[in-house]
């Protein structure tokens, strides 16, 4: 009898052992801040039973989490204790933002907002123009080109004096256009009329000059200022950048821009594109498109050929640098969303009479470029 006793008090002193046991253990595990997560129809002594098998590493959570048992149910009736699958699951300490690093800086009254680098400005430029319903237009309007605007030297090859119009005769037809109603526009605003249906003047003229000599700083900008007027300049910026003597410099090519001018990459070298292939071309194009915008601060659009001379890959490469135009040296006044990357133009030449030029430039039954007949 009195092992009896002593065995029933035994059992009695071991299961309030046990239940003291698990009480601290419970104890710990939430002054640690871990509640565990039951999963829904478990039982919580059959999860502490199952925890109890599980690597220590499985059950030691980062104290940003906490720990969901996610429990299968078992496949037969003798089917042994399992273990169940342990996924972390991140708390609200885990997403908050970290007390020691500084909030972004906000712009204020006394922090101005950055403004953007000139090669950030040329990457932002809009985008092609492209018809505007099914139909677009197809204009009238000439592309005056120029190059040279000086008095050829007497030594002077016949090309040389081909391509030079004395600052009289182009006084005198820039007085002409202004005089009779013509206003000046530039590609921009071609393309936005034929594209876009955006109305241009009743009498449009777009002035372009060839290459960036200095003559055009020193003869050509002053006439144009006076008059009102404003012209493309095509310019090679490797003559540039090198400061050949016979070229602008990029102070003088800047003080234009400022001024109202168009300033558009005529390659970097003046290079027959036609003969080359498609890396050196890019290298031309972009370098010159690059070297421009870093300069003036704006992305240029439109793209001269030198020497009027390229080919299909060409073509390509203007496409797909998104340039809106290209213009050539072909004869040509009417202008369609087609022939964008091969406008003609209107050749001014030293022995163009000011009656061949009015005759360049009329507008023939057309008002704001397009026809009225």
């Amino acid at each position: 009898m009195l092992s009896k006793k002593l065995t029933f008090g035994s059992g009695i002193i071991a299961f309030f052992f046990l239940l003291g046991l698990m009480a601290a253990i419970n104890g710990c595990a939430t002054a640690a801040g871990e509640s565990p997560v039951l999963t829904e129809g478990v039982e919580p002594s059959r999860v502490y039973a199952l925890s109890t098998l599980l690597p220590t590493a499985a059950i030691a959570e980062d104290r940003t989490t906490s720990i969901q048992a996610k429990v299968e149910p078992p496949t037969g009736k003798n089917t042994p204790l399992f273990i169940p699958t342990i996924t972390p699951i991140p708390t609200a300490a885990a997403t908050e933002r970290p007390t020691d690093i500084p909030p972004s800086p906000q712009p204020s009254d006394t922090q101005p907002l950055m403004t953007p680098t000139a090669t950030e400005t040329a990457t932002k430029s809009p985008p092609l123009p492209t018809p505007n319903g099914i139909y677009s237009w197809t204009l009238k309007v000439p592309i005056l080109m120029y190059h040279y605007i000086s008095i050829p030297p007497r030594d002077a090859d016949k090309y040389r004096k081909d391509l030079s119009v004395s600052p009289q005769d182009f006084r005198e037809q820039i007085a002409y256009l202004k005089d009779n109603g013509f206003e000046t526009i530039d590609l921009y605003d071609l393309s936005l009329a034929i594209a876009n249906k955006k109305e241009l003047p009743a009498k449009p003229v777009v002035i372009t000059l060839d290459d960036g000599y200095r003559d055009n700083y020193e003869n050509a900008f002053p006439i144009l200022k006076e008059y009102g007027f404003e012209a493309t300049f095509f310019v090679v910026s490797k003559f540039i950048d090198d400061n050949l003597e016979n070229y602008m410099t990029w102070d003088m090519v800047k003080e234009m821009s400022e001024a109202g001018m168009r300033i558009e990459p005529h390659s970097k070298t003046h290079a027959d594109l036609s003969a080359h292939e498609k890396e050196y071309i890019v290298y031309e194009v972009l370098g010159s498109m690059e070297t421009i915008a870093a300069h003036i601060g704006e992305r240029p659009r439109f793209f001269c050929y030198p020497g009027g001379r390229y080919n299909e890959t060409t073509l390509e490469v203007i496409e797909e640098l998104d340039f809106w135009g290209a213009v050539t040296t072909a004869s040509g006044e009417w202008h369609h969303f087609d022939d964008r990357y091969e406008r003609p133009r209107l050749r001014v030449r030293n022995t163009t009479t000011l009656s061949e030029f009015i005759d360049l430039v009329d507008p023939g039954g057309t008002i704001a470029g397009k026809s009225v007949n």
